[in-house]
């Protein structure tokens, strides 16, 4: 590699983007849009369940296990069999300070104590609004009606009604989607996405149109200077877009270790794809309808298989894991499994750069 042919392609990069004014406007309106989050408080943004997500599965936990719990246990009906799991509270997901957190698209329904009455307290969560829980909350309560019914038609002495719900209330706790970290998580992603997945190939396959590629690989620049240069500029410009627009909303982020290496793998996935579309399509209009195809098959493909619950298949995709590390770390909730999804992430980035490197030297560079 010569310095000084990649400090002219990479300036050859600067000013093209530069000149790129609606790349630009877009820019401004992501950071905008990443500043309102911030100035907007945490209680207004997330009081409303309009844009929060199902609940998929609603965990039941207790801190002490009773016939209440066993009734319960015993009266799941069959079409939340599935979506309903019980487990003690010792065994619960928490955080470095002790406080539990939920998984995505999970909410829960907490057993604790209550203190003097001797029966539980019902503690109700949901990542997008009490709407989200409503058909596990109704079956709480209906369940909990017929066991105190049938407790008292039984003639059980006051002591043996103990242990069930006496109190209850709706609380935010650490986890899951709410509208505001997910809009916080999507303008994140969209930043990456729309720098190295769209923009890239786009400008690639411009070049290609106008002859500049080709002249490019007959000058001095090998194409292994080329894709360098590809490499170190579009990477940056989309780290740094998804650093300051993260940075906006929540700037502790910026100095957690898990932050940068999500950033890292999802930034050099993205650089694969968009690098994989511009070697493959020949035009500027067939490179946008690429990328633009890519990116709604990956969003069909999630969503059929999160509504029939396909097992698998979502891991071989990179937005499946990338959302769900940078939500993680934008709401302070990084459990062990996140790095499950990093060594996942990393594993498909690197089979998309190789693939992308290998067709660019190919006829990536060709008209």
């Amino acid at each position: 590699m010569r310095w000084h042919i990649l400090r002219t392609l990479l300036h050859k990069e600067v000013l093209r983007h530069v000149a790129n004014r609606g790349g630009l406007l877009l820019v401004l309106l992501l950071l905008v849009a990443a500043m309102l989050l911030s100035f907007f408080g945490e209680s207004e943004a997330s009081g409303g369940g309009g844009l929060g997500p199902g609940v998929r599965l609603c965990y039941v936990h207790y801190w002490e296990d009773g016939p209440f719990v066993e009734y319960l246990r015993q009266n799941v009906p069959p079409d939340l069999a599935e979506r309903i799991k019980f487990r003690p509270a010792a065994k619960a997901w928490t955080d470095a300070n002790g406080n539990i957190v939920y998984p995505q698209s999970t909410g829960a329904i907490q057993l604790r104590l209550a203190e003097g009455a001797g029966g539980y307290k019902a503690v109700f969560w949901s990542p997008g609004g009490g709407a989200a829980l409503a058909p596990f909350e109704a079956w709480f309560w209906k369940e909990s009606f017929r066991f105190a019914q049938a407790r008292s038609s039984a003639g059980s002495p006051a002591a043996s009604l103990a242990r069930v719900p006496v109190d209850s209330e709706h609380a935010t706790l650490k986890g899951g989607i709410d509208p505001r970290s997910g809009i916080a998580t999507s303008l994140v992603m969209f930043g990456l996405f729309f720098v190295c997945v769209y923009l890239m190939p786009s400008l690639t396959c411009e070049e290609r149109e106008r002859g500049v590629l080709l002249a490019q690989a007959l000058s001095p620049a090998s194409t292994n200077e080329i894709l360098a240069a590809k490499c170190l500029f579009y990477p940056v410009l989309g780290l740094t877009l998804a650093a300051v627009l993260a940075g906006t909303y929540r700037p502790a982020v910026l100095a957690q270790p898990f932050f940068w290496l999500s950033l890292v793998a999802a930034v050099a996935g993205a650089m694969g794809v968009g690098l994989t579309i511009a070697s493959i399509a020949r035009t500027q209009r067939s490179a946008s309808m690429g990328a633009m195809g890519y990116m709604l098959a990956v969003a069909l493909l999630l969503f059929i298989c999160q509504q029939n619950g396909v097992p698998g298949l979502p891991y071989l995709a990179l937005e499946y894991h990338c959302p769900r590390m940078l939500h993680a770390v934008l709401t302070g909730s990084v459990l062990w499994y996140h790095w499950g999804h990093l060594a996942a992430a990393t594993a498909l980035a690197a089979v998309w750069a190789a693939l992308a490197a290998v067709l660019f030297r190919r006829c990536g560079w060709q008209s």
